[in-house]
């Protein structure tokens, strides 16, 4: 062995490791994908939430209806039908900004899609809904508004009376597995991205001590 070869073996080479798959760069561009990413992921949210407020509302009028005999097209504090059509627009906008904010943060590839965000949306929106229902007259019995006679409760009108917790009930169930499983939940993401991640080994932090 020559003494050059035996001095190229024994000097610590300048190279340095390259970056882990997982980790990107820092760039202005990708933060300002990333804060409009934030802005993507409210707007989706929020247009699921006023479509779904529109169409409680609706559903609200007939199930007083079912409960009450009542036939006056009055949604009370929730939104009017036409707004079923505006949320469905702003459904459709919202999702593209988020699926393109999301490429540009990711580097051409979104981590996530809206869906998960979609049903977070949808939940409240329901939720909110079913609280804003007006209370039937009388429970187990279809009270008439003019002549005042009533009739028992048919299959439907129970159905009616409990779909104030049973629709929130199962709309909060989809969410939340959604959330824990859908690859397209940002905790899933996030938690993989966390198992994943290079751990420095624990005898290099003790000599470096």
């Amino acid at each position: 062995m020559t003494p050059a070869t035996d001095a190229s073996a024994t000097a610590p080479t300048s190279r340095t490791t390259p970056d882990a798959p997982g980790r990107r760069r820092f760039s202005p561009a990708r933060a300002g994908y990333a804060l409009l990413a934030l802005l993507a992921h409210a707007a989706v949210g929020l247009a699921w939430l006023v479509t779904a407020l529109a169409v409680m509302g609706s559903l609200g009028v007939l199930r007083r209806i079912a409960m009450n005999s009542e036939f006056a097209w009055d949604t009370g504090r929730l939104p009017q039908p036409w707004v079923i059509v505006v949320g469905i627009v702003a459904i459709l906008v919202s999702h593209l900004f988020l699926r393109w904010a999301m490429r540009g943060a990711g580097g051409g590839h979104a981590a996530w899609g809206p869906s998960v965000i979609a049903w977070c949306g949808a939940f409240l929106g329901v939720a909110l809904g079913a609280y804003f229902w007006i209370p039937p007259v009388v429970v187990g019995e279809q009270v008439g508004p003019a002549s005042g006679e009533s009739t028992p409760w048919g299959i439907l009108g129970w159905v009616a009376h409990y779909a104030r917790l049973a629709l929130p009930a199962a709309v909060g169930l989809v969410t939340l597995v959604l959330l824990l499983v859908s690859r397209n939940s940002p905790l899933v993401v996030l938690w993989r991205w966390w198992r994943s991640r290079p751990r420095r080994p624990f005898g290099r932090r003790a000599e470096r001590a």
